[in-house]
Protein backbone atom coordinates (compact mmCIF):
# COMPACT_ATOMS: atom_id res chain seq x y z
CA UNK A 1 0.00 0.00 0.00
CA UNK A 2 2.89 2.51 0.62
CA UNK A 3 4.00 2.28 -2.88
CA UNK A 4 0.61 2.89 -4.12
CA UNK A 5 -0.32 5.82 -1.63
CA UNK A 6 3.53 7.51 -2.77
CA UNK A 7 2.36 7.32 -6.76
CA UNK A 8 -0.53 9.01 -5.37
CA UNK A 9 1.28 11.67 -3.76
CA UNK A 10 3.41 12.44 -6.50
CA UNK A 11 0.76 12.05 -8.89
CA UNK A 12 -1.35 15.02 -6.62
CA UNK A 13 1.88 16.72 -6.00
CA UNK A 14 1.77 16.56 -10.08
CA UNK A 15 -1.50 18.21 -10.28
CA UNK A 16 -1.17 20.88 -7.76
CA UNK A 17 1.99 22.03 -9.16
CA UNK A 18 0.66 22.04 -12.79
CA UNK A 19 -2.56 24.04 -12.00
CA UNK A 20 -0.53 26.57 -10.19
CA UNK A 21 1.72 26.87 -12.97
CA UNK A 22 -1.34 27.47 -15.11
CA UNK A 23 -2.84 29.74 -13.04
CA UNK A 24 -0.38 31.76 -12.88
CA UNK A 25 0.56 32.20 -16.61
CA UNK A 26 -3.13 32.86 -16.56
CA UNK A 27 -3.01 35.84 -13.93
CA UNK A 28 0.11 37.15 -15.79
CA UNK A 29 -1.62 37.22 -19.15
CA UNK A 30 -4.17 39.03 -17.54
CA UNK A 31 -4.66 42.43 -18.60
CA UNK A 32 -3.85 44.83 -15.73
CA UNK A 33 -4.21 47.50 -17.81
CA UNK A 34 -7.91 48.17 -16.71
CA UNK A 35 -7.09 48.65 -13.06
CA UNK A 36 -5.06 51.73 -14.25
CA UNK A 37 -7.48 52.94 -16.20
CA UNK A 38 -9.90 52.99 -13.81
CA UNK A 39 -7.10 54.67 -11.08
CA UNK A 40 -6.87 57.59 -13.93
CA UNK A 41 -10.66 57.61 -14.19
CA UNK A 42 -11.39 57.77 -10.45
CA UNK A 43 -9.56 60.92 -10.69
CA UNK A 44 -10.90 62.52 -13.43
CA UNK A 45 -14.41 61.74 -13.00
CA UNK A 46 -17.44 63.68 -13.03
CA UNK A 47 -18.78 63.28 -9.71
CA UNK A 48 -22.61 64.02 -10.84
CA UNK A 49 -22.82 61.32 -13.24
CA UNK A 50 -24.19 58.14 -11.98
CA UNK A 51 -21.17 55.83 -10.95
CA UNK A 52 -23.39 52.64 -11.41
CA UNK A 53 -24.25 53.38 -15.49
CA UNK A 54 -20.63 54.57 -16.22
CA UNK A 55 -18.52 52.86 -18.78
CA UNK A 56 -15.47 52.51 -16.03
CA UNK A 57 -17.36 51.24 -13.56
CA UNK A 58 -18.33 48.38 -15.72
CA UNK A 59 -14.82 47.92 -16.49
CA UNK A 60 -14.25 47.56 -12.67
CA UNK A 61 -16.35 45.41 -12.22
CA UNK A 62 -14.72 43.18 -14.82
CA UNK A 63 -11.90 43.45 -13.30
CA UNK A 64 -13.37 42.78 -10.01
CA UNK A 65 -14.92 39.19 -11.67
CA UNK A 66 -11.91 38.25 -13.46
CA UNK A 67 -9.94 38.33 -9.96
CA UNK A 68 -12.69 36.83 -8.52
CA UNK A 69 -12.34 33.63 -10.46
CA UNK A 70 -9.06 33.86 -10.10
CA UNK A 71 -9.40 33.63 -6.68
CA UNK A 72 -11.86 30.19 -6.57
CA UNK A 73 -9.28 28.36 -8.98
CA UNK A 74 -6.48 28.92 -6.51
CA UNK A 75 -9.50 27.88 -3.79
CA UNK A 76 -9.75 24.84 -5.84
CA UNK A 77 -6.27 23.66 -6.03
CA UNK A 78 -6.35 24.22 -2.28
CA UNK A 79 -8.51 21.66 -2.23
CA UNK A 80 -5.68 18.49 -3.53
CA UNK A 81 -3.48 19.83 -0.51
CA UNK A 82 -5.80 18.20 1.26
CA UNK A 83 -6.08 14.75 -0.76
CA UNK A 84 -2.20 14.91 0.48
CA UNK A 85 -3.22 14.94 3.85
CA UNK A 86 -5.46 12.03 3.42
CA UNK A 87 -2.75 9.96 1.91
CA UNK A 88 -0.57 11.09 4.69
CA UNK A 89 -2.78 9.23 7.24
CA UNK A 90 -3.29 6.46 5.22
CA UNK A 91 0.76 6.06 4.83
CA UNK A 92 0.21 6.12 8.72
CA UNK A 93 -2.34 3.01 8.77
CA UNK A 94 -4.80 5.72 10.23
CA UNK A 95 -7.12 4.77 7.64
CA UNK A 96 -10.73 5.57 9.26
CA UNK A 97 -9.57 8.92 11.23
CA UNK A 98 -11.42 11.90 12.27
CA UNK A 99 -9.14 13.81 10.26
CA UNK A 100 -9.56 12.25 6.90
CA UNK A 101 -13.51 12.22 7.40
CA UNK A 102 -12.77 16.28 8.12
CA UNK A 103 -10.85 15.88 5.07
CA UNK A 104 -12.79 14.30 2.79
CA UNK A 105 -15.95 16.79 3.90
CA UNK A 106 -13.95 19.95 3.08
CA UNK A 107 -12.48 19.11 -0.58
CA UNK A 108 -16.62 18.09 -1.22
CA UNK A 109 -17.23 21.69 0.34
CA UNK A 110 -14.89 23.72 -1.74
CA UNK A 111 -15.68 21.42 -4.75
CA UNK A 112 -19.13 22.81 -4.38
CA UNK A 113 -18.41 26.21 -3.31
CA UNK A 114 -15.89 26.54 -6.51
CA UNK A 115 -18.60 25.21 -9.06
CA UNK A 116 -21.24 27.27 -7.54
CA UNK A 117 -19.37 30.33 -7.21
CA UNK A 118 -17.86 30.69 -10.65
CA UNK A 119 -21.32 29.53 -12.15
CA UNK A 120 -22.63 33.14 -10.37
CA UNK A 121 -19.55 34.71 -11.73
CA UNK A 122 -19.79 33.85 -15.20
CA UNK A 123 -22.63 34.74 -15.66
CA UNK A 124 -22.08 38.33 -14.43
CA UNK A 125 -19.04 38.47 -16.40
CA UNK A 126 -21.34 37.41 -19.41
CA UNK A 127 -24.04 39.90 -18.72
CA UNK A 128 -21.09 42.99 -18.49
CA UNK A 129 -19.85 42.16 -21.78
CA UNK A 130 -22.86 41.64 -23.23
CA UNK A 131 -21.86 38.02 -24.47
CA UNK A 132 -23.83 34.94 -24.67
CA UNK A 133 -24.60 32.68 -21.35
CA UNK A 134 -25.67 29.54 -21.26
CA UNK A 135 -26.92 27.70 -18.57
CA UNK A 136 -26.56 24.40 -19.36
CA UNK A 137 -23.16 24.84 -21.67
CA UNK A 138 -21.83 26.57 -18.37
CA UNK A 139 -22.14 23.60 -16.56
CA UNK A 140 -21.42 21.02 -18.96
CA UNK A 141 -17.75 22.73 -19.77
CA UNK A 142 -16.30 21.50 -16.26
CA UNK A 143 -18.27 21.94 -13.85
CA UNK A 144 -20.54 18.47 -14.48
CA UNK A 145 -18.34 16.34 -12.44
CA UNK A 146 -17.42 18.88 -9.66
CA UNK A 147 -21.13 18.86 -7.88
CA UNK A 148 -21.22 14.94 -8.07
CA UNK A 149 -17.49 14.81 -6.59
CA UNK A 150 -18.63 17.14 -4.02
CA UNK A 151 -21.49 15.46 -2.90
CA UNK A 152 -19.70 11.64 -3.56
CA UNK A 153 -16.69 13.25 -0.98
CA UNK A 154 -19.54 14.32 1.69
CA UNK A 155 -20.60 10.19 0.85
CA UNK A 156 -17.16 9.38 1.93
CA UNK A 157 -16.63 11.21 4.56
CA UNK A 158 -19.61 10.27 6.52
CA UNK A 159 -18.38 6.13 5.79
CA UNK A 160 -14.96 7.34 6.87
CA UNK A 161 -17.00 8.81 10.17
CA UNK A 162 -18.93 5.52 10.75
CA UNK A 163 -15.96 3.49 10.04
CA UNK A 164 -14.08 4.88 12.49
CA UNK A 165 -16.60 4.51 15.06
CA UNK A 166 -16.92 0.99 14.96
CA UNK A 167 -12.82 0.85 14.95
CA UNK A 168 -13.04 2.03 18.38
CA UNK A 169 -16.20 0.06 19.23
CA UNK A 170 -14.10 -2.71 18.14
CA UNK A 171 -11.12 -2.27 20.18
CA UNK A 172 -13.32 -1.98 23.37
CA UNK A 173 -14.61 -5.30 22.70
CA UNK A 174 -12.60 -8.65 22.85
Amino acid sequence: MKSNSTILTVLTYFIIISTSSILLNDIREFDFENFKNFISWSKTADKSENWFTSKSAIEWSYYVISVGLFFWRAYLIYAFTYFISILNEVEKGNYFSDKNSTYFKKIGNIFIYYTINVVILRFLLASIKKSDFNFLNEFKDEFTYLIPCGLALYILSEIFKKGNQLKKENELTI
